[in-house]
């Protein structure tokens, strides 16, 4: 019985080690690909998404995403509004995104549309407008 279970701990191990090293799991210490509420670009763009701009009027002016909604920092109600606007006509998910990876603007404006609306499918877009131009 005791050979039985050191031969089981042994390619319990071997199996584990194996995993690891050769990254078919991920490293128990190594940051998640897409935190939550995240959504990659290539995933949201097979998608019918409603688009939202969390960057400055002046970068939304300069380009953005099809169709996107501009999310008016100054106004958040106004903004919202029309996100509910649209999103009432057609539902469907809302992809949110700002500067780039580093700005949490599109994560915050995320969290509160799931608050007012918590049916809908709300998504920050991982790597924001610099995602695009990659």
């Amino acid at each position: 019985m005791l050979r039985e279970f050191s031969i089981i701990a042994l390619l319990t191990a071997l199996g584990t080690a194996y995993s690891l090293i050769s990254g078919l799991a991920p490293l128990p210490w190594a940051e998640p690909k897409l935190q939550a509420g995240e959504i990659r670009l290539a995933d949201a763009q097979v998608l019918d998404v409603i688009w939202v701009d969390a960057r400055s009027e002046a970068e939304y002016a300069a380009g953005h995403a099809p169709d996107a909604l501009f999310y008016d920092q100054g106004d958040p109600a106004g903004s919202i509004a029309d996100i509910l606007e649209r999103w009432l006509q057609a539902p469907r998910v809302i992809v949110i995104y700002c500067a780039d990876a580093g700005c949490g603007t599109s994560r915050q404006i995320a969290e509160e549309l799931r608050r007012d609306l918590p049916d809908a499918e709300i998504y920050s877009l991982k790597g924001g407008w610099s995602a695009w131009s990659e």
